[in-house]
C-alpha cells in the first residue's frame, strides 16, 4: 500500500472514531484520544469534541506547516467533509487562549484601517473573525468575551480606536489591582518573614531583607545568607563613611572576606548578589540601636 493510501486510511480512520479510544499511526500522521497529528503532538491537525447536548463536531486547525503537513490536513479535511467542523486558530488551544487568539486577530486587522483606501475590505475581515469565534461559543454555550463582541462591532477607525483606548483602560486597571494584590501579598509575606513565621520569603520587587535572630545573634538575609551581628555593625559603620564620601562604585573589599562590594549609594547597597536599600538598613540598624 503507498504511503499516500496509508495516509488518507488514517484520516478515515479517526475520522469515524469519533469516541476517542482508538490510536493508529502511518505515513507521519497519527491519531490518539480524539485528535489528529501531523508529525507528532506538536500539530494537532483536528479533534473530536462534544458540547452538553452531546452534538458532535470538529475543531479543525487554520495553522499549517510543511507541504507534507498540508496533504495530511487535506486528507483529514476530505474525511470529516460530512461532519460539523469549527475551524479555530489552533485546535490543542483552551478555550480562554482561543478567544485571546481571536482577538489579537481582529486587533490587527483593524490597525489596517489606519492607513486603508478601502477600509470595508478590513471591517468584512474583522466581522470573519468573530464569526467563527461565535460559531465555536455558539456550540459550546460559552457567551463570548465583551472585547470579542465590542471588536465585532467595528465599522471605522473611529470606532476602533475608541475602543481600543477603552481597552487600554480596562487593562491598565486590571494591572493596577494586579500590583495592589501583589504588594499586599509582598507586606504580609515579609511581615511573616521578619517575625519568623515562615522561612522563606522570595521578593518579586528586586531588593533583599534583614532580620535578627536573637536565639544565634545572627543577622539573617531573605538570601539565607547569616551575618554575625558584630560584623553587620562594623559594616554598616562602614557604609556611612561611603555615603559621607560620596559612595562607591566596585569598593574593592571583600565583605566577610567573600563577598565583593560592588555598589554604595544613598540609595542602595550592592553586595555579591544581595542588593538592600538604605531605607532597609536603616529600619534594622535602628532596631539595634546602632544609630
Amino acid at each position: 500500500m503507498s504511503r499516500s493510501r496509508e495516509m488518507w486510511d488514517i484520516a478515515h480512520e479517526w475520522a469515524y472514531d469519533t469516541d476517542g479510544k482508538g490510536i493508529g499511526a502511518s505515513a507521519n500522521i497519527l491519531y490518539a484520544n480524539g485528535c489528529i497529528y501531523s508529525y507528532g503532538s506538536h500539530f494537532m491537525i483536528a479533534k473530536h469534541v462534544q458540547n452538553d447536548k452531546g452534538e458532535g463536531a470538529v475543531l479543525f486547525t487554520e495553522l499549517t506547516y510543511s507541504n507534507t503537513t498540508a496533504k495530511h490536513i487535506s486528507a483529514v479535511e476530505s474525511a470529516v467533509s460530512h461532519k460539523h467542523i469549527i475551524f479555530v486558530p489552533d485546535p490543542a488551544l483552551s478555550k480562554d487562549e482561543l478567544f485571546g487568539n481571536w482577538h489579537v486577530q481582529m486587533v490587527n486587522i483593524a490597525h489596517h484601517l489606519e492607513q486603508a483606501k478601502r477600509p470595508g475590505k478590513y471591517v468584512l475581515k474583522i466581522k470573519d473573525v468573530f464569526e467563527q469565534a461565535k460559531r465555536y461559543a455558539d456550540f459550546f454555550g460559552y457567551a463570548l468575551p465583551t472585547s470579542l463582541v465590542d471588536m465585532g462591532t467595528v465599522s471605522g477607525l473611529e470606532q476602533f480606536q475608541a475602543h481600543l483606548r477603552a481597552e487600554k483602560k480596562e487593562q491598565e486597571a486590571r494591572e493596577a489591582k494586579e500590583r495592589r494584590k501583589q504588594q499586599k501579598l509582598h507586606t504580609e509575606k515579609l511581615k511573616a518573614w521578619r517575625a519568623f513565621e515562615i522561612t522563606n520569603f522570595y521578593g518579586r520587587d528586586g531588593w533583599d531583607y534583614l532580620r535578627c535572630n536573637v536565639r544565634t545573634c545572627q543577622i539573617e538575609t531573605t538570601q539565607q545568607v547569616d551575618i554575625p551581628l558584630s560584623t553587620g555593625q562594623t559594616f554598616y559603620a562602614y557604609v556611612k563613611e561611603k555615603i559621607a564620601e560620596g559612595g562607591c562604585r566596585d569598593c574593592g573589599v571583600l565583605f566577610m572576606d567573600k563577598y565583593p562590594v560592588l555598589e554604595i549609594n544613598k540609595d542602595f547597597i550592592e553586595v555579591g548578589c544581595h542588593k538592600i536599600s538604605l531605607k532597609e538598613i536603616n529600619r534594622f540598624a535602628n532596631q539595634q540601636g546602632w544609630q
